[in-house]
């Protein structure tokens, strides 16, 4: 069943799938927010680690509503309070994942910056961010008895 109580089209497999791609959708839109930010920033002078940050920060929070709202249908269920002190700790770690995938790739492989970053923001979120979000931030809840 999903969130809605509706069964799921296409089964289980289905449900995942369709969870998947549109959480791929909206880390998509974060991800070209987070890539223009960097840009601009970097092209303005800021360091890339600090452009990084900042690209983050406000692709996260794009991000967590769209993920809570669409992806994961969330909008009644369970406590957003929960669900964003789970988000604040997967991005937290996530971009700690993307400064030191970046880092490796700019510093350490002589990658250009902005292509660095973004190979960092797309290898973090295939490796660490769906899974993390979709088994940890807004897991399923078992139904209460």
């Amino acid at each position: 069943m999903t969130q809605t109580g509706e069964p799921p089209i296409g089964g289980t497999f289905g449900l995942e799938l369709r969870r998947f791609l549109r959480a791929n959708g909206s880390s998509i839109g974060a991800s070209l927010l987070e890539w223009v930010l960097i840009t601009v920033l970097v092209g303005l002078n800021v360091h890339y680690l600090y452009a990084a940050t900042v690209g983050a920060v406000l692709g996260a929070i794009m991000d967590f509503a769209i993920k809570r709202h669409w992806v994961f249908e969330r909008g009644t269920i369970g406590a957003v309070h929960l669900e964003g002190l789970r988000y604040l700790a997967a991005s937290a770690l996530s971009l700690v994942w993307n400064l030191v995938v970046a880092f490796a790739l700019v510093d350490g492989l002589h990658v250009a910056k902005v292509p660095g970053v973004i190979a960092a923001s797309i290898i973090v979120g295939i490796a660490w961010n769906y899974p993390v979000h979709r088994y940890f931030v807004f897991h399923d809840r078992p139904a209460s008895a």
